[in-house]
């Protein structure tokens, strides 16, 4: 009855999504995707998410549809709903007739970005999009940056995975300078895995900027032939309504107080942000004009005798001017707190004005700085006939006067490893430490996560090594109404991994395609070994697979129910190797698959450098820190002659905290003089709140301490006497070494996980239950458990010649056993 109930369910849900219209296109995509051949001769463009139809992509229209060469090629561009009228008027004024205007997510849209042959965009397609192989997409950005992008975006890092992709599938990026190519390729790290050829040719907006004569006969036909003119792009400064009402009262004073000291014969024209423009009634103003919408905007900005500007990068274009540039930054000190950039202000050769006079002054006078440097380096590539050069080359394979070279490529392997979210547990902690282990001359290494999923945690992709790339993604499968169906199924455990899989094997191809494409990854490993879609994506994979085994999945299932045995059978014996972290784990792992020769042990690093490291520093909670019962309370026991046990893992029911508990009520009965400090950086569920009910209810809020989320654990580790894992499974217990690292006696339940480990050391196990962990506390507080001697960088080495082994099919004759 109740699988009925959530089949009705779904239908409803399912009912209710059909009437949204991008919803059924998206839907209808991958139909086309799969059915539609390719259309020799069509081009489809698109302008920033079909938001505009200006810049680098209007110049491209416009060659496209008035040089004769491209009359047997079919144009469209791409428009958001609003727009279309709009797009369809201004084309026409321009002389552009034979363009057909589709608007972006209709079914005509998605038809024909599932099968023109060629793609023209400046920012990026939809997460849905797959390039089609037989595709020609290029990509010309919008423009050189300045503000810091991709992984140098200080607030942005975690989210560049649309960006990343379409720059790392294009076949062509156009790029006008070095320097752009360099952080483009650099920040989006898409250097060894993209086969796409960087264009180095000016850009195709910029070409209006040499044509003198067109110039001339537009300042006539405007009759500003006697004018001085004058133009004022600035940066739109978002933030809160406080802020922004406070930057459009700064803009608002700005422009009265230029409006009322420019002459007669000044005009200055301002390009405003949409929003922006809403504040300003430009009626008002005697010298002070909006930038004439009928023409595009840098047609109409190339008859400007000064530009004025701020952090736009617009600067970098009208430098090919060769005019003068100003730079008002009246806020620059606050603007450029909190944002990175590529290069300081004190860099570039304009001169900068704070406020209204000295921007006046400066406006009035001839330019007297030295540029020559600045073109070299950003407008090397600027000229006439850019945009022809770029058409011809990338449509028509004609190569005259054009510099191309494929994306660096150093000529390694490269190793795609999926992260998990990459919270703050033992599987993030494991895979930092392989990292820094890895040979990174020998291989490239490249983490992979979904966006949305890492946003708590984004911190930690900063966490691993330099030399390590990352590779976002984002979005949700392409699927076809009944796809969804199948789906939902599924998900609902209706159907088995295997049927599922049977139905939509085509399905979950092409989501490994939308994700990562046609890009150069020879290995595969799904690190974190759970997201039972990520698991059937990676077994898609073309070259050598590999899944990790981080935990007894048998209790796993029957314990957190974070995990489906079908999937994962499915999984174990579709994947070349199944990397399990213990030997422990070995028949639990058979168990699921039943199969044994694709099994390999590969246990976890231990970074003990980076443990001995942060334990040096202070204790110092975190702002976002809770404790049990007080934080005052926490500093006063930790700094207190108490003897003090500690236990490491996240709040979760295999953990055994609650067991744990009841063994210390007993033990501190009769030793007042100790205390437990259970630490965690994230709950399953409520049992964090669980376990303080329980300590509250056996009187122990004053003795046994609970802290969730530490960023830095060490230094409280280090302080504490001794460490105990309770837990009732493990696939290893990470926190065991870690404990030992910093000379800490440790005591573990028998379990699996942790069994081969504490015996081949030395260690002390106790029995699986609440009275092994008494009587474990009794031994630790008697000082019956020494240390372990672990050689930590022996150990490391140990493990890296597994994980070479896995990734190269090395059987080893011992086995795993």
């Amino acid at each position: 009855m109740m699988r009925i109930r959530k089949f009705f369910a779904m239908l409803v849900d399912l009912y209710t999504k059909f009437f949204d219209q991008f919803w059924r296109a998206k839907c209808k995509y991958i139909t086309y995707y799969e059915s539609l051949p390719i259309q020799e001769n069509v081009i489809l463009l698109e302008s920033e998410h079909g938001k505009k139809v200006n810049g680098n992509i209007f110049y491209v229209l416009k060659y496209l549809a008035q040089d004769p060469k491209y009359n047997n090629y079919k144009l469209y561009l791409s428009s958001m709903g609003r727009h279309k009228q709009t797009f369809r008027k201004f084309l026409h004024a321009h002389g552009i007739r034979n363009v057909t205007i589709v608007m972006l997510a209709s079914d005509e849209y998605m038809r024909l970005l599932a099968s023109a042959k060629y793609l023209i965009n400046d920012t990026t397609f939809g997460y849905y999009f797959i390039k089609k192989e037989g595709q020609i997409y290029i990509n010309t950005w919008h423009g050189t940056p300045l503000k810091a992008m991709g992984k140098q975006d200080q607030s942005g890092y975690a989210d560049i995975g649309n960006v990343q992709k379409n720059l790392a599938i294009s076949d062509f990026l156009l790029f006008p300078s070095e320097f752009m190519k360099h952080r483009m390729l650099t920040d989006y790290m898409i250097k060894n895995i993209s086969n796409a050829i960087c264009v180095m040719s000016g850009y195709p907006r910029n070409e209006i900027f040499f044509d003198i004569d067109h110039q001339t006969a537009l300042r006539d036909k405007e009759n500003l032939a006697e004018k001085r003119i004058y133009a004022y792009l600035p940066t739109y400064r978002a933030g809160n309504k406080v802020e922004s009402q406070k930057n459009a009262a700064y803009l608002l004073y700005y422009l009265c107080e230029l409006d009322r000291q420019l002459t007669d014969g000044e005009i200055l024209y301002v390009n405003l942000h949409p929003l922006d423009n809403k504040a300003i009634d430009f009626k008002a103003f005697n010298h002070i004009k909006q930038f004439p919408v009928k023409y595009e905007t840098y047609e109409f900005l190339s008859i400007v005798d000064v530009l004025i500007t701020d952090y736009s990068s617009v600067f970098f274009d009208f430098a090919c001017t060769q005019r003068k540039i100003v730079l008002f930054t009246y806020d620059k000190e606050s603007y450029l707190k909190d944002r990175g950039l590529y290069l300081s202000f004190d860099e570039f050769p304009f001169p900068q004005a704070e406020t209204v006079g000295v921007l006046l002054d400066e406006i009035r006078t001839e330019k007297l700085y030295d540029d020559r440097n600045f073109l070299q380096t950003f407008c090397r590539y600027e000229g006439l006939n850019a945009t022809q050069r770029l058409c011809d080359y990338t449509i028509l394979g004609k190569s005259e006067d054009i510099i191309a070279e494929r994306v660096p490529n150093n000529g390694k392997k490269n190793v795609l490893i999926y992260a998990g979210n990459l919270a703050a547990n033992g599987i993030t902690t494991s895979l930092r430490s392989l990292l820094n282990n890895v040979d990174l001359e020998e291989r490239n290494y490249c983490i992979s996560f979904i966006s949305a999923n890492v946003q708590k945690n984004k911190e930690n992709i900063l966490s691993f090594p330099d030399g390590v790339s990352y590779y976002a993604t984002n979005g949700d499968l392409n699927l076809t109404i009944w796809g969804r169906i199948v789906r939902k199924l599924f998900k609902k455990k209706c159907l088995s991994a295997s049927i599922y899989v049977k139905l939509m094997r085509n399905r979950i191809k092409q989501d490994y395609l939308r994700n990562y494409g046609n890009l150069n990854f020879d290995t595969a490993i799904q690190f974190n070994g759970y997201e039972q879609e990520v698991i059937l994506r990676f077994s898609t994979f073309e070259g050598r697979k590999i899944i990790f085994v981080h935990s007894d999945m048998l209790q796993e299932i029957k314990t957190r129910k974070t995990q489906r045995k079908d999937v994962l059978k499915y999984a174990y014996q579709t994947y070349d190797a199944v990397a399990i972290v213990t030997q422990g784990l070995f028949d639990s792992t058979v168990a699921i698959s039943g199969r044994e020769d694709n099994i390999c042990l590969v246990k976890n690093c231990i970074d003990y450098k980076k443990v001995l490291q942060m334990s040096s520093c202070d204790i110092k909670l975190d702002p976002y820190t809770k404790a049990y019962e007080s934080i005052d309370q926490f500093y006063r026991t930790i700094n207190s002659t108490s003897i003090k046990f500690i236990s490491i893992g996240r709040f979760s029911p295999e953990k055994g905290h609650i067991r744990l508990v009841h063994a210390f009520q007993r033990f501190y009965h009769k030793n007042p003089d100790s205390v437990l400090i259970i630490m965690g950086g994230n709950s399953l569920g409520n049992c964090y709140g669980e376990l303080k009910e329980e300590i509250k209810k056996l009187g122990l809020a004053q003795s046994v301490i609970l802290l969730y989320r530490v960023s830095n654990p060490y230094p409280i580790l280090k302080a504490c006497d001794c460490f105990i894992l309770s837990s009732f499974y493990e696939g290893f217990g990470l926190v065991i070494a870690e404990a030992d690292i910093l000379g800490k006696p440790v005591i573990s339940t028998d379990i699996a996980g942790p069994r081969a480990f504490m015996q081949q050391h030395g260690g002390t196990l106790v029995e699986n239950s609440e009275e092994g962990i008494y009587q474990g506390l009794k031994l630790l507080y008697s000082k019956k458990v020494s240390p372990m001697a672990v050689d930590y960088e022996a150990y490391n080495q140990e493990v890296y010649r597994e994980f070479l082994a896995a990734m190269e099919g090395i059987e080893k004759e011992e086995g795993c056993r």
